[in-house]
Protein backbone atom coordinates (compact mmCIF):
# COMPACT_ATOMS: atom_id res chain seq x y z
CA UNK A 1 0.00 0.00 0.00
CA UNK A 2 1.17 3.36 -0.77
CA UNK A 3 1.65 6.43 1.31
CA UNK A 4 -1.41 8.06 -0.94
CA UNK A 5 -3.62 4.88 -0.91
CA UNK A 6 -3.22 5.13 3.12
CA UNK A 7 -3.66 9.04 3.26
CA UNK A 8 -6.87 8.13 1.03
CA UNK A 9 -7.95 4.74 3.31
CA UNK A 10 -7.87 7.05 6.70
CA UNK A 11 -9.10 10.32 5.40
CA UNK A 12 -12.16 8.29 4.15
CA UNK A 13 -12.62 6.70 8.08
CA UNK A 14 -12.10 9.99 9.26
CA UNK A 15 -14.91 11.57 7.16
CA UNK A 16 -16.91 8.29 8.29
CA UNK A 17 -16.52 8.70 11.40
CA UNK A 18 -17.26 12.05 11.72
CA UNK A 19 -20.46 11.59 9.81
CA UNK A 20 -21.71 8.53 12.29
CA UNK A 21 -20.34 10.81 14.80
CA UNK A 22 -22.32 13.89 13.78
CA UNK A 23 -25.44 11.54 13.78
CA UNK A 24 -24.88 10.56 17.17
CA UNK A 25 -24.38 13.68 18.47
CA UNK A 26 -27.45 14.75 16.41
CA UNK A 27 -29.85 11.96 18.48
CA UNK A 28 -28.78 12.89 21.99
CA UNK A 29 -30.41 15.89 21.64
CA UNK A 30 -33.68 14.22 21.96
CA UNK A 31 -32.77 11.54 24.59
CA UNK A 32 -32.61 12.03 28.69
CA UNK A 33 -29.29 13.83 29.21
CA UNK A 34 -29.18 13.69 32.63
CA UNK A 35 -31.36 13.83 35.89
CA UNK A 36 -31.39 14.83 39.39
CA UNK A 37 -30.08 12.07 41.65
CA UNK A 38 -32.59 9.91 43.84
CA UNK A 39 -32.75 10.23 47.46
CA UNK A 40 -31.74 8.22 49.95
CA UNK A 41 -35.32 7.93 51.30
CA UNK A 42 -36.59 5.31 49.16
CA UNK A 43 -40.05 6.05 48.84
CA UNK A 44 -38.88 9.26 46.35
CA UNK A 45 -39.06 8.75 42.89
CA UNK A 46 -36.43 9.86 40.44
CA UNK A 47 -35.78 13.30 40.32
CA UNK A 48 -36.82 15.45 37.08
CA UNK A 49 -35.31 14.33 33.89
CA UNK A 50 -33.89 16.66 31.30
CA UNK A 51 -33.60 16.07 27.82
CA UNK A 52 -30.49 17.38 25.66
CA UNK A 53 -32.35 20.23 23.57
CA UNK A 54 -33.55 21.60 27.22
CA UNK A 55 -30.02 21.05 28.50
CA UNK A 56 -28.39 22.97 25.62
CA UNK A 57 -31.61 25.43 25.40
CA UNK A 58 -31.19 26.23 29.25
CA UNK A 59 -27.21 26.93 29.26
CA UNK A 60 -27.49 28.79 25.77
CA UNK A 61 -29.96 31.40 27.48
CA UNK A 62 -28.20 31.78 30.51
CA UNK A 63 -24.84 32.98 28.73
CA UNK A 64 -26.29 35.90 28.93
CA UNK A 65 -27.17 36.15 32.72
CA UNK A 66 -24.41 38.26 35.06
CA UNK A 67 -25.55 36.11 38.07
CA UNK A 68 -25.04 32.75 36.61
CA UNK A 69 -21.37 33.94 35.71
CA UNK A 70 -20.96 34.56 39.01
CA UNK A 71 -21.29 31.09 39.89
CA UNK A 72 -20.84 27.56 39.82
CA UNK A 73 -23.70 27.41 37.13
CA UNK A 74 -20.84 28.81 34.94
CA UNK A 75 -19.79 25.81 34.49
CA UNK A 76 -23.19 24.85 32.63
CA UNK A 77 -23.14 27.73 30.64
CA UNK A 78 -19.28 26.24 29.19
CA UNK A 79 -20.84 22.79 28.43
CA UNK A 80 -23.38 24.88 26.95
CA UNK A 81 -20.91 26.44 24.38
CA UNK A 82 -20.14 22.91 23.31
CA UNK A 83 -22.43 22.77 20.57
CA UNK A 84 -21.95 26.08 19.03
CA UNK A 85 -17.87 25.09 18.93
CA UNK A 86 -18.77 22.00 17.35
CA UNK A 87 -20.49 23.68 14.60
CA UNK A 88 -17.38 25.78 14.58
CA UNK A 89 -15.52 23.29 14.16
CA UNK A 90 -17.38 21.52 11.46
CA UNK A 91 -17.33 24.82 9.21
CA UNK A 92 -13.50 25.01 10.12
CA UNK A 93 -13.27 21.93 8.38
CA UNK A 94 -13.62 23.34 4.97
CA UNK A 95 -9.96 25.17 4.51
CA UNK A 96 -6.71 23.65 4.50
CA UNK A 97 -5.18 26.11 6.09
CA UNK A 98 -7.94 26.31 9.14
CA UNK A 99 -5.64 23.42 11.12
CA UNK A 100 -4.98 25.54 14.14
CA UNK A 101 -8.06 27.36 14.42
CA UNK A 102 -9.60 24.00 14.43
CA UNK A 103 -7.58 22.63 16.76
CA UNK A 104 -7.73 25.04 18.93
CA UNK A 105 -11.68 24.64 19.11
CA UNK A 106 -11.50 21.49 19.51
CA UNK A 107 -9.41 21.78 22.44
CA UNK A 108 -12.03 23.96 23.89
CA UNK A 109 -14.81 21.55 23.24
CA UNK A 110 -12.51 19.13 25.40
CA UNK A 111 -11.91 21.20 28.41
CA UNK A 112 -15.26 22.34 28.25
CA UNK A 113 -16.51 18.70 28.76
CA UNK A 114 -14.39 18.64 31.86
CA UNK A 115 -16.83 21.28 33.19
CA UNK A 116 -19.71 19.54 32.43
CA UNK A 117 -18.42 16.77 34.42
CA UNK A 118 -17.52 18.87 37.01
CA UNK A 119 -20.89 20.64 37.13
CA UNK A 120 -22.51 16.86 37.21
CA UNK A 121 -20.14 16.35 40.60
CA UNK A 122 -21.22 19.54 42.24
CA UNK A 123 -24.60 20.32 41.59
CA UNK A 124 -25.24 17.00 41.53
CA UNK A 125 -26.84 16.01 38.09
CA UNK A 126 -26.77 11.85 36.95
CA UNK A 127 -25.38 11.57 33.38
CA UNK A 128 -27.63 9.55 31.41
CA UNK A 129 -28.14 8.08 27.67
CA UNK A 130 -28.43 11.13 26.03
CA UNK A 131 -25.13 13.42 27.57
CA UNK A 132 -23.33 9.64 26.68
CA UNK A 133 -23.95 9.87 22.98
CA UNK A 134 -23.72 13.49 22.96
CA UNK A 135 -19.97 12.95 24.28
CA UNK A 136 -19.23 9.74 22.35
CA UNK A 137 -20.71 12.01 18.88
CA UNK A 138 -18.68 14.83 19.82
CA UNK A 139 -15.42 12.88 20.59
CA UNK A 140 -15.96 10.96 16.72
CA UNK A 141 -16.35 14.42 15.23
CA UNK A 142 -13.12 15.35 17.05
CA UNK A 143 -11.20 12.43 16.62
CA UNK A 144 -9.68 13.16 13.15
CA UNK A 145 -7.57 15.61 14.78
CA UNK A 146 -5.66 12.64 16.33
CA UNK A 147 -6.53 9.91 13.98
CA UNK A 148 -3.36 8.87 11.24
CA UNK A 149 -0.70 10.98 12.58
CA UNK A 150 1.74 8.01 12.30
CA UNK A 151 5.10 8.42 9.68
CA UNK A 152 2.58 8.01 6.71
CA UNK A 153 -0.58 9.41 8.30
CA UNK A 154 1.03 12.67 9.74
CA UNK A 155 0.64 14.05 6.33
CA UNK A 156 -2.67 12.81 5.94
CA UNK A 157 -4.38 15.00 8.94
CA UNK A 158 -3.33 17.93 7.08
CA UNK A 159 -4.51 17.20 3.80
CA UNK A 160 -7.77 15.98 5.57
CA UNK A 161 -10.04 18.64 5.56
CA UNK A 162 -13.97 18.57 4.57
CA UNK A 163 -16.70 16.33 6.32
CA UNK A 164 -17.85 14.66 2.80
Amino acid sequence: MSVNDHSATVSRVIRMGRMLGFCIYATAFFLPACREPKLDTGAVPAGDVYKGWFCAWVTLINTFSRDVWRSKDFLAILSGWINPLILIYLVLLIGRRLVWPRRIVAGAVVAFMFATWIYFALVPLVPLIGHVMWIVGALMILAGEVVGRGSAGAGSVETESTIS
